[in-house]
């Protein structure tokens, strides 16, 4: 009888391996701590442990309701300032004016790699799992690619997760083709590429850009990895190089055609698919009951509105309560800091779960401060928008949806009550809006895969195949000759060769022909 058992024992045991014999283990580092960066390197985590796979994460913030196989191994919080609902108008300000090629690699770049140094993250680095090894890593692709050499150690993958769109260094990371003819560069601060003097300023930002991020990054993030992972660890350049798979927040119909090599994947809305946050039930009974429609406003995680101006907080009192029946619903922190007089059609939270709000039949626009997971949401849910744009991104981000109408792109400093009024009376009433956001809406969803599908796949091809499978010819090639400059170089010069070759020919059969239709021209030259 025992033997009986033991053999059902071994067969049900061999069974769950065979079934489980393509799970991998996969270590995510997010040492960003912007909540909205890290959901999109969370939602690529979660999608893969619901796929089977073991996921180890460090991160700023712990996933609630993680799945089964999601461990958060490591937990940063409290290692940075922190980001979530502190950022006020004067930090905001700021960082409109600073250089922001600077800002990606000092504060959001160089001074990352320190967190290599933490003595938690020093007992992992020098101590990782073998039970089993990791088999690829996935980090964040923002300015910290110190956190790149963490793969180089592990003798593993590194799959690379952009929360925004693709930045034009990656090209040069990844041998992906270069636009910056049509796509445009995220310093030139000018959205829309039109006359040869736009093209002009925009290949001249993107290539200073580029050089100025990889001059600025090379000293310090190298000896950040030397110090904190390997002596022997390479050239900051060189690890870069091995990147095996970027994913970036985007779509072809929200940011437009450019050309994308293999291992440049766009996973836009990956975060909307795995979602699981819910509204309070009494958060739910206040939608169903706003018959009349809702105008939801937010500034995302990091904005306090609450330390907008007083004028501009009384034009807002003033233009929502002229909405009504429609109602608002607003995210406040603190609520003491606003100016008495909130109408009574106004609902304020401390906390709104965005993606069910979004999602309500009820809700009838949204006012954003255009941050990319933001304003992608509302387009999935075809909700028409009214973007204060602050800083980074979100400038392009509206003004590419305003140009679709999908958007009405306002100033927040220009915000009164008669401006405010003149939005929302166009996004509730003027029927191109609603007609271009469910247009707009419908191309961001019509895919060959689900964004989390597309993530998954290509991932485990990765593993499957190797970290060159996706490579470019175009990385092991110095940049003249993958931009053909000797190519043209050597036209060139054949041409200007040919041409003074024929010049040369055809002066010597002039003369010839001179000379026999003319024999005093002969006899002229003697004399000469």
């Amino acid at each position: 009888m025992v033997s009986f058992n033991n053999f059902y024992f071994c067969l049900f045991s061999i069974y769950y391996i065979s079934l489980n014999s393509d799970a991998y283990r996969i270590l995510v580092i997010a040492p960003f701590n912007s909540k909205s960066h890290t959901n999109s390197l969370e939602s690529v985590a979660k999608a893969l442990a619901l796929k089977g796979h073991q996921v180890d994460v460090i991160s700023h913030f712990e996933l609630k309701n993680p799945p089964k196989n999601y461990t958060t191994i490591i937990n940063l919080h409290g290692s940075l300032k922190e980001t979530v609902n502190t950022w006020t108008l004067d930090m905001v300000e700021h960082f409109q004016n600073v250089d922001t090629v600077r800002i990606l690699v000092e504060e959001f770049g160089n001074n990352f790699c320190e967190l290599m140094g933490l003595e938690k993250m020093q007992r992992f680095i020098k101590n990782p799992p073998n039970d089993p090894p990791y088999d690829l890593l996935i980090t964040e692709a923002l300015g910290a690619t110190c956190f790149f050499g963490i793969g180089h150690v592990l003798n593993v993958p590194v799959v690379l997760v952009s929360a925004l769109t693709e930045l034009l260094m990656f090209d040069d990371i990844l041998g992906n083709p270069k636009t910056s003819a049509y796509t445009v560069s995220f310093e030139t601060k000018n959205f829309r590429i039109i006359t040869f003097w736009d093209r002009v300023k925009n290949h001249f930002w993107a290539q200073y850009g580029n050089y100025r991020f990889f001059k600025y990054t090379e000293e310090n993030q190298t000896m950040a990895m030397r110090k904190y992972l390997s002596l022997d660890v390479p050239n900051i350049r060189e690890i870069e190089k091995k990147t095996a798979l970027l994913l970036v927040n985007a779509y072809q119909s929200f940011f437009g055609i450019r050309p994308l090599i293999p291992a440049v994947v766009q996973i836009a809305g990956i975060q909307i698919e795995l979602s699981e946050t819910k509204m309070t039930k009494e958060l739910k009974i206040w939608m169903d009951e706003s018959t009349h429609g809702v105008v939801f406003f937010t500034l995302g995680s990091m904005v306090i509105i609450e330390d907008l101006p007083k004028e501009i907080l009384l034009g807002m009192y003033a233009s929502f309560a002229k909405l009504a029946p429609i109602r608002v619903l607003m995210k406040i922190v603190n609520k003491e800091n606003l100016p008495p007089g909130l109408p009574k059609n106004v609902l304020i939270m401390s906390w709104i779960p965005q993606i069910p709000v979004l999602q309500h039949k009820n809700t009838k626009v949204f006012m954003t401060h255009g941050g990319l997971n933001s304003v992608q949401e509302g387009l999935y849910f075809a909700v028409p928008m009214i973007g204060f744009p602050l800083f980074g991104d979100q400038p392009l981000n509206i003004r590419l949806l305003a140009d679709k109408n999908v958007a009405y792109e306002m100033n927040y400093k220009d915000i009164t009550e008669k401006s405010l009024n003149n939005a929302l009376h166009a996004v509730l009433y003027d029927p191109k809006y609603r007609e271009a956001t469910k247009r707009e809406s419908q191309l961001f969803r019509d895919r060959p895969m689900s964004a989390t599908d597309t993530a998954v796949f290509w991932i485990e091809y990765v593993i499957r195949n190797g970290a060159n499978s996706l490579r470019s010819p175009a990385m092991d090639m110095p940049w003249w000759k993958a931009e053909l400059v000797d190519v043209y170089v050597f036209f060139f010069t054949s041409i200007l060769l040919i041409s003074y070759s024929v010049y040369f020919v055809l002066r010597k059969i002039s003369s010839l022909i001179c000379r026999i239709l003319n024999p005093s021209f002969k006899n002229h030259k003697k004399k000469d």
